[in-house]
């Protein structure tokens, strides 16, 4: 094989190499912007979560009478539960 052939091939391997990693990054891209698109539908669900932990937090301070972080949580729900009224 001579020299000119084996770069017209290693310009070829090259060529095809990338063009499958451009294809593969179009891929990861896609995948990339439906995760964040799952994780904006689920802010519901997260805010949800969220209020389940304030309140049982709530509970728990309540029967040990820290006051003051029951002060705390119970702003912390108030504002989670604004968040999902204002989402609907």
């Amino acid at each position: 094989m001579t020299d000119n052939e084996m770069n017209t091939l290693a310009k070829l391997v090259s060529s095809m190499v990338i063009n499958k990693l451009e294809a593969k990054q179009r891929e990861w891209d896609k995948e990339l912007v439906a995760d964040l698109k799952d994780i904006n539908d689920n802010s519901e669900e997260k805010l949800l979560s969220d209020l389940a932990q304030a309140m049982t937090a709530l509970d728990y301070n309540l029967k040990l009478e820290n006051y003051t972080r029951c002060v705390e949580l119970q702003a912390t729900i108030n504002d989670i539960e604004k968040q999902l009224k204002n989402q609907k």
